[in-house]
């Protein structure tokens, strides 16, 4: 071979090894559709980020979509092959995904190496028969949030821990003018959150919304009939109000319009955002029937999840599983959420945070006894038989046979 031949065989194999090693070096992209607020969506921008600088070789490939819309422009996405590789998933629709196979079992990639290190209640949301088809990383308890002025102005010490206290501190805190209300002892909330309020009432009384394999509703058990009781009777003194938006429930809790509101750790971020100075609050989780019985506190959980489709796996459990872990975690302290880690609390973000605001770190301990919202695959069957039955009860129609009557209706919905 001549000199000449040489030099260009070099010149190739050289120019081969360098190609080879740019394509090496291109990043797996994943595709990320988002339907966050915009306090979540502070937060997962910087998990994005603290990923990404740990694994320089995943690049996420970030799409903002409507959180009201995620589901069905997901559905769309998986029937016509178009799905992203990882995406966001609550409630029930988790469980439709993964029956459907439309899922990745998360266990064939090491899935299991991260149980013990989130919350026992948020990891059995991301279970279905033996797979594990997803990855939480948000669990929000729904909790009692009191104004600490209107209590100390009615010489009430401390948040309710059972049933009797919430009833008998509403009544301490609500403020009449005539027929006008001037303060409300407690706010429930929307029509949606007045369902996480009777859920939570049956939890504390021992009861569960399905029977053992949920071909049927148990809410209109005798625990389910003392939920509702004790809704229409707090609804029926004036003690509730039911019907109002939950920003404005919650403006209303930080400026004295209620005592208390039933709601989650959201307070934090309205407390920060209100405009003017916040009156001072505290949280105790939600109370049990009677001293030292089940707390009710009732949580909804949120899953990150990576689909069949995907062309990238592994890389797609990798990115997961890192949202759920105390490093990414500390994000969501720091925007005023709650985590799906235990651990989390000794990350440095999150202890800033909770030096900052005590009820967030309050607010975290309370997560760690929960149960989880249902999430059963026709949950929402449920859902539109509840929510005019509760309506109803609050407006005063008798609990016992407005409850019987939408247990009938859902089982009709749940059998279709």
């Amino acid at each position: 071979m001549t000199k000449m031949s040489y030099l260009t065989t070099g010149l190739v194999l050289g120019a081969s090894l360098t190609m080879n090693g740019l394509a090496q070096a291109a990043p797996v992209e994943l595709q990320f559709w988002e339907g966050h607020s915009v306090q979540e969506e502070t937060a997962t921008i910087k998990m994005i980020e603290a990923f990404e600088k740990a694994n320089p070789d995943i690049k996420i490939t970030r799409t903002k979509v409507n959180f009201g819309g995620n589901f069905e422009k997901i559905t769309t996405a998986v029937a016509s092959g178009t799905a992203p590789d990882v995406t966001p998933i609550w409630s029930g629709f988790l469980t439709q995904f993964a029956a459907s196979g439309s899922l990745i079992d998360l266990n064939k990639y090491g899935a299991a190496d991260i149980k013990n290190s989130i919350y026992p209640a948020s990891w059995n949301y991301v279970q279905y028969k033996d797979g594990v088809y997803g990855v939480p990383y948000a669990q929000d308890p729904r909790m009692i949030v009191y104004n600490l002025d209107a209590f100390k102005e009615v010489g009430l010490e401390k948040g309710p821990a059972t049933l009797d206290e919430l009833y008998t501190s509403a009544k301490a805190l609500s403020k009449k003018s005539g027929n006008a209300v001037e303060r409300y002892g407690l706010a429930v909330g929307d029509q949606d959150n007045i369902i996480y309020f009777f859920v939570s009432l049956l939890y504390a009384n021992g009861g569960q919304v399905f029977n053992a394999d949920e071909t049927e509703v148990a809410f209109n058990s005798d625990a389910g009939m003392k939920a509702a009781g004790f809704l229409s009777k707090m609804a029926r003194e004036g003690l509730v109000s039911t019907n109002v938006p939950q920003d404005n429930m919650r403006s209303g809790l930080l400026t004295g319009r209620f005592g208390m509101i039933f709601d989650g750790p959201w307070i934090f971020y309205a407390a920060a955002n209100l405009g003017k100075p916040a009156q001072p609050f505290d949280v105790v989780p939600f109370p049990s029937a009677t001293p030292g019985g089940p707390s009710g506190t009732v949580a909804s959980v949120g899953a990150y999840t990576a689909f069949a489709s995907s062309k990238h796996p592994e890389e797609a459990a990798k990115f997961v599983k890192f949202m759920a872990s105390p490093e990414a975690q500390q994000y969501r302290i720091q925007v005023l959420k709650t985590g799906v880690s235990p651990a989390v609390v000794n990350e440095p973000y999150a202890k800033e945070t909770f030096q900052k605001v005590p009820a967030l770190a309050k607010a975290q301990e309370i997560a760690a006894n929960v149960k989880i919202y249902p999430v059963q695959a026709k949950w929402t069957k449920v859902v539109d038989a509840l929510r005019p039955a509760l309506e109803a009860i609050s407006s005063g129609a008798d609990p016992q046979e407005t409850i019987n009557n939408a247990a009938r209706q859902a089982n009709r919905g749940l059998r279709r």
